[in-house]
């Protein structure tokens, strides 16, 4: 009886200290008791509202004992977190094993609430990553019907994003369970892709289905670091928190399936050859690490990085169902280089391919001076793998440059959209339709063309790299 009493008692006192020392704070009280953590405290009080103050401090309570939050750092590496620099320090702070008790709480409290503050606000300043759904409605711009190519057939995939809202929507449910309903083609292809090594967090399905789990748990620990990181474990921490929205939206797509459709259609068409046919499904998705991609099978949009975003949704359904078209009319080469020269023809097709694609329909808004230095850097990084494997083969050093002027629509992006520009300018549009068959030696070989007949327009590259590009043959 003696030992119940007491265990109510201390069971009194940490809701009591939730609900009053801290949800009320009571500053003089904390003050005067030097065991308590008094800066973390008056930070909380100064920066989180009373509804905020009230959940940080139910979820650290519901720990065992504070010292449990350094199991957060897992998590971190699970998701791949750990490599973000506005992570870094905080991983650093829980190491440190907190002390037992309502210091501990207070300490844990302050660190997971003042983590949480900063990622929202780095969310919200991305250019890439829409944070938060808003009042905007879906309107399809105007097209020209003469632009709709009949050859091409497009329909949308909503499966993939269908499963990730299911397993989402079931709490606790078992590892088991997840895989069973990820067994279908388009988790392959997803896993597939992004396994690829210029992606921060190459993914494998058993990464997505761990995540998937802890994003749909209720344990204390799983929940601490769902409220500490709300875009972690793939983002599908942002899927759990908007599952109501989410599962609105593709309503929504659904109902507008055939007009978006067309809109892309007339969109990408005029910059095809005119033989292009081709039918593509446009795959939705759930994770981070890219808004958009696409393999030989699969075009494919993460609709947590629009949310009801449409306009940049659109653009971005226009950009990868562009490479469905590139795809669709490529030419396979046969031709056989050696090693060093064959990476460089790799990063010539692949910035072929981005830069046509972004010049139809860039999968992010730049403002002027921003596409300029990212022209800028694309010269450079691309002159560095010229040097790295066609003067010195160094396969290491070419990676890592690679992996720069690719991730997140990187400067090669907006070389290539810029060389684009120059090639319809100087030879025209059927000059630049001409080329989507053929890749990246012919386009670099036209852009050069280009240059040489211009006035106005010079040379980005070095003599070395034209030198070389002009013999290069297929």
């Amino acid at each position: 009886m003696k030992k119940q009493l007491t265990t109510a008692l201390l069971f009194i006192t940490i809701i009591s200290f939730g609900q009053s020392a801290i949800f009320s704070f009571d500053w003089e009280a904390i003050k005067d008791n030097d065991e308590l953590p008094q800066r973390e405290a008056l930070w909380m009080h100064d920066n989180l509202t009373s509804n905020e103050l009230l959940e940080v401090v139910d979820l650290v309570s519901a720990l065992s004992q504070p010292a449990v939050a350094q199991m957060l750092l897992s998590y971190f590496y699970l998701d791949g977190s750990y490599s973000r620099a506005s992570i870094m320090p905080y991983m650093d702070s829980l190491k440190v094993r907190p002390p037992d008790g309502d210091g501990g709480r207070i300490r844990v409290a302050y660190l997971v609430s003042k983590l949480r503050k900063e990622l929202i606000e780095n969310e919200k300043s991305s250019k890439i990553y829409t944070a938060e759904f808003n009042d905007e409605i879906l309107e399809i711009p105007e097209f020209n019907k003469i632009d709709i190519n009949n050859k091409i057939e497009l329909s949308f995939d909503f499966q993939p994003a269908l499963v990730v809202l299911e397993i989402l929507s079931e709490p606790d449910i078992n590892y088991q369970n997840i895989m069973s309903k990820l067994n279908i083609p388009q988790f392959d292809e997803l896993v597939q892709h992004r396994s690829q090594g210029f992606y921060y967090t190459p993914i494998s399905i058993e990464r997505l289905a761990t995540c998937l789990e802890i994003a749909a748990s209720t344990k204390p620990l799983d929940k601490l670091y769902k409220y500490m990181n709300p875009y972690g474990l793939l983002n599908l921490t942002d899927v759990k928190r908007n599952l109501i929205q989410y599962k609105e939206q593709i309503i929504d797509l659904t109902d507008h399936e055939k007009s978006i459709s067309n809109y892309i259609n007339a969109s990408i068409s005029p910059l095809l050859p005119s033989g292009a046919e081709f039918s593509r499904k446009v795959s939705f998705y759930f994770i981070d690490g890219a808004d958009g991609w696409a393999t030989a099978n699969v075009v494919a949009l993460d609709l947590n990085y629009f949310k009801n975003d449409y306009k940049k949704l659109l653009r971005l359904l226009v950009h990868e169902t562009y490479h469905g078209g590139q795809n669709s009319v490529s030419i396979i080469d046969t031709t056989t280089f050696a090693e060093n020269v064959e990476w460089f023809v790799v990063v010539l097709d692949y910035l072929f391919a981005e830069g046509t694609a972004t010049f139809v329909a860039p999968p992010v808004e730049k403002t002027k001076s921003e596409k300029e230095d990212a022209i800028y850097k694309g010269i450079q990084i691309l002159e560095e793998i010229y040097s790295n494997t066609i003067i010195n083969y160094d396969i290491s050093a070419t990676k890592k440059l690679v992996n720069k002027g690719i991730a997140n629509s990187g400067p090669f992006y907006w070389l290539g959209a810029e060389m684009s520009s120059v090639i319809l300018i100087e030879n025209g549009k059927k000059e630049l339709v001409s080329l989507i068959p053929f890749g990246g030696i012919a386009f670099f070989q036209s852009y050069m063309e280009a240059i040489n007949k211009s006035n106005t327009t010079k040379n980005m590259f070095s003599k070395s790299f034209t030198d070389y590009i002009q013999n290069l043959q297929r």
